[in-house]
């Protein structure tokens, strides 16, 4: 819950602190600075301005005066001329006025020797005009432009404030689409050029800042946040007069971000007080109802008392009809929960929801029909409001198992469900993406532990399935349409690009062969401030498990601690002993005792989450007494989702060509070369008919042109999923960032990436794992082998030439790696068999086989050249 301000507050507080003195001071033109220099202009000019009529109705005249100036190249009252009219016209025609000055400036640098100061003017002009049209960018280098030639009277002052202003309208404008990071970028850009004597304007532009960097709600931003509300309170003791009013605002605003960073809460109860001995001066009372709300709510956990009388003050300041009661309510509830009173806690939630739908609630209702909750107003509060219901009924349950209470928890789930997919229809901002990723993953999380103590496969089926899904939507910020009717791929994977309009498959309508099992798993990274359990469901032909993974933080420890023995190979008896324990441990965890009988020469395919995703099945340990790893029992390969499966393998591609294999070999920059990549691709093209991009043909630009031609890509190259701002994949002139893949169309039935870390990125809260891999799928691959640590050249070459030779012989792409897999392992022994060598890449997505179209034997290419020779030796016989 938002306790201090909701992003839609946000915009309508965001430029200024002075909420009684109402300072826009975004928009605040200054007077034109155009008259403060004069310019010598022409007599001709000057009898066209006593002629009668208004000087845009002249301006015929004035371009036939210009034109002669030109002609004779006098310069001098070229530029003067031209830069007077643009000042007598800019206020009737604001475009024509930006034409002129521009002649003006062109022909002022023209002059010999230069006047630097009409030189000035005319490039701040370029600023003030372009500023009035709001073209702030262009505004903003016709400023700077005019702070490189010396200062004449005070043009650098104003043209500095000016700058400030541009910046700041222009991170007003990323405010009101919520896209906070360019916001912050913007005003970041602004503070420099704000003089130290405009102290107003310079604690606008930081508590701006700072509400942006609040908005952001990381850890790094909240840090930034209470660093520029700081900057903007110290301003205040240097000012002349200021209102307590406005003081009361800072110290309310440095508590809020205290409470909301989580961090120093006594600090937040600090500046509360501060600010609650001075409420009495606010004269705004929507201002004293949040204040008071959020002040109660700053006691939740620690004071019920408090908290209580604080909230219910605060509802003494809104009358009956009055929104913002739903969030009083809602605070009440949660207070309430916390505390232990579950039942008074679901009367308050219940009156929330009566302020919501309009009508009154005296219990749980058992149905809301989607008219009710698509006529509710601010859908997020009221699926926060659902959220915490469940959140109390998982308290209760903790308490005493009820199965009542697990349905209610059902129940209210599938309500979030509905909401969720009438929230999707709308045009929703990418914060507000981000929040109700957020929500929904919680919900489930909660949903999934009422199905676990009821024994419901089916609905938590379904609830992880929709999760999945739910956590792509953020890609919607810049999603991509289907490609153009033109391309080979008709549909490009519409779960990534437009997951909210994919039917989630039911659990009935999955079907196994008896030598296959599924483990779909979920997992969450915090709930109600601790780390929930995850959860997972084991699916075979004749069997449907669910089960829980109680120690959620030990798994999360365990799977870093086996990442990093997997980094390195065994250097001693010790590291290998360490290794086979651990993967034992992670094996049980994430596989749990019931089921593992069920795994003997079975196909298994792992649907990951959160950190399970970085694990590589194949290299655990099912036996605490034997050395022996899963992949010498099983066949592995992983996938993103069952739904995802599904829609994967209807998906036609139709690429005419087989293999394209890249690899640069040496790079732009600092990357080591890789000289047994081109060895790597070769070993493709010599079973699969295509060709070879090598050293200096292996560009982004060739890869553009020939990605959709191929079935199957094989980059051997560098990357990192790793990059927080941007993944890539080095070309030999280039990196390829992740974002650039959206607009390449890939036909492929396989990519293989053999490079350093590309099945693996930032885990992000709410989205998974971003990764290369992803994108590719998004941009149209079947399957993809990516690698999830930076790999060994010399034992990648070996793997992927015995892949290749088991996937053109007919074995599918998982039973082709595997094989390859182990005739490594036991072609290997001591440290050269560490799955450091041999576990790094593994098969998402289909599994079928890819057969070539085209393949000759060493014996028939001998034979068809025989006869081509006969042919020709005959042809030339007998015409000779």
């Amino acid at each position: 819950m938002l306790i201090h301000q909701s992003n839609k507050d946000i915009k309508s507080n965001h430029t200024t602190i002075f909420t009684r003195g109402k300072v826009i001071f975004l928009f605040v033109l200054l007077y034109s600075f155009t008259n403060t220099y004069s310019q010598e202009v022409s007599k001709a000019f000057d009898s066209i301005v006593s002629l009668p009529g208004a000087y845009i109705e002249k301006l015929e005249l004035y371009d036939q005066l210009l034109s002669s100036h030109k002609e004779k190249k006098d310069y001098k009252f070229l530029g003067n001329d031209a830069h007077e009219l643009a000042k007598k016209i800019f206020k009737q025609d604001l475009d024509k006025a930006i034409y002129y000055n521009q002649i003006g400036l062109e022909a002022k640098s023209k002059v010999v020797p230069i006047d630097t100061c009409l030189l000035k003017t005319s490039y701040f002009n370029v600023g003030y005009y372009n500023k009035r049209k709001k073209a702030y960018k262009i505004a903003i280098e016709g400023y700077k432009k005019s702070l490189e030639f010396p200062d004449c009277r005070n043009f650098d002052r104003s043209s500095r404030r000016n700058i400030a202003l541009s910046y700041s309208a222009i991170a007003e404008d990323f405010v009101n689409k919520e896209d906070y990071f360019y916001a912050a970028e913007n005003y970041e850009k602004a503070i420099p050029y704000i003089d130290s004597t405009r102290l107003v304007l310079k604690i606008n532009t930081h508590l701006n800042l700072g509400r942006v960097y609040k908005s952001l709600r990381g850890e790094k931003s909240g840090e930034k946040a209470l660093e520029n509300f700081f900057i903007a309170e110290s301003f205040y003791d240097q000012l002349p007069k200021f209102k307590e009013e406005d003081k009361f605002g800072i110290y309310y605003t440095i508590a809020g971000q205290y409470l909301q960073n989580g961090k120093e809460l006594d600090k937040a109860s600090l500046y509360y007080d501060k600010a609650l001995k001075l409420v009495h001066k606010v004269t705004n009372t929507e201002e004293i109802k949040k204040f008071y709300f959020n002040l109660g709510y700053s006691y939740k956990e620690g004071n019920y008392k408090k908290a209580e009388e604080y909230c219910l003050k605060s509802l003494e300041y809104s009358d009956q009809n009055d929104p913002f009661r739903t969030r009083i309510f809602l605070g009440l509830g949660e207070t309430s929960s916390l505390h232990g009173f579950y039942k008074d806690s679901q009367k308050y939630y219940l009156k929330s929801l009566s302020q919501f739908l309009g009508k009154t609630f005296d219990n749980e209702p058992q149905t809301i029909t989607k008219e009710e909750l698509q006529k509710a107003g601010n859908k997020e509060l009221l699926l926060e409001l659902f959220r915490t219901q469940m959140e109390n009924w998982d308290r209760m349950l903790e308490k005493k198992n009820d199965e009542y209470i697990s349905q209610l928890i059902i129940r209210k789930a599938k309500q979030s469900d509905d909401l969720v997919s009438i929230m999707l229809r709308d045009d929703l901002s990418y914060n507000s993406k981000l929040l109700l990723r957020d929500l929904l993953s919680e919900v489930y999380i909660l949903a999934l532990e009422a199905c676990y103590r009821t024994n419901n496969v089916e609905d938590a089926f379904y609830f992880i399935e929709k999760n999945k899904a739910i956590l792509l939507i953020g890609k919607l910020k810049k999603q991509r349409n289907n490609v153009s009717k033109d391309s080979s791929t008709v549909i490009t994977k519409s779960y990534f690009n437009n997951p909210n309009t994919i039917e989630i498959i039911k659990l009935k309508d999955v079907s196994l062969n008896e030598n296959e099992v599924v483990i779909n798993y979920i997992m969450a990274e915090r709930l109600a401030g601790k780390i929930p359990d995850a959860y997972g469901i084991f699916l075979s032909d004749n069997k449907r498990q669910l089960f829980k993974i109680k120690e959620t933080d030990k798994l999360t420890n365990k799977v870093k601690a086996f990442r990093l023995l997997l980094d390195k190979p065994f250097e001693t008896e010790n590291d290998k002993q360490t290794y086979f324990s651990l993967g034992n441990e992670l094996f049980n965890l994430v596989i749990p005792k019931e089921v593992q009988g069920e795994l003997s020469n079975k196909k298994i395919t792992i649907l990951g989450d959160h950190v399970i995703n970085f694990i590589p099945f194949e290299s655990l340990v099912p036996f605490r007494d034997k050395q022996q790893y899963l992949i010498e029992f099983n066949e592995i390969a992983y996938d993103y989702s069952l739904t995802f499966k599904k829609e994967n393998k209807i998906i036609k591609t139709s690429a005419s060509n087989d293999f394209i294999g890249i690899a640069p070999v040496d790079f732009f920059g600092k990357l080591v070369s890789l000289k047994e990549s081109e060895k790597e691709v070769s070993l493709g093209e010599d079973l699969y008919s295509g060709k070879i991009l090598s050293g200096n043909k292996a560009t982004i630009e060739n890869f553009k042109e020939k990605a959709k031609d191929y079935r199957i890509l094989h980059l051997a190259t560098h990357a990192n999923a790793s990059d927080t701002i941007n993944p890539w994949i080095a070309f030999r002139n280039a990196k390829l960032k992740s974002s650039q893949l959206d607009s390449i169309k890939i036909n492929a039935d396989l990519v293989v990436l053999s490079a350093c870390n590309t099945s693996l990125g930032k885990l992000n809260r709410g989205e998974g794992v971003l990764s290369l891999a992803r994108n590719f799928f998004a941009s149209g691959a079947k399957t993809v082998i990516p690698s999830l640590w930076e790999v060994n050249d010399k034992a990648t070459t070996n793997i992927t030439s015995e892949f290749y030779k088991n996937l053109s012989n007919g074995k599918s792409k998982s039973e082709a790696l595997r094989n390859a897999k182990l005739n490594y392992l036991n072609n290997n022994s001591d440290a050269e068999a560490s799955p450091y060598y041999w576990a790094s890449l593994i098969v998402i997505g289909n599994t079928s086989t890819i057969k070539p179209q085209f393949q000759f034997s060493l014996y028939t290419k001998i034979g068809l050249a025989i006869i081509i020779v006969l042919i020709v030796f005959f042809t030339l016989k007998r015409f000779l």
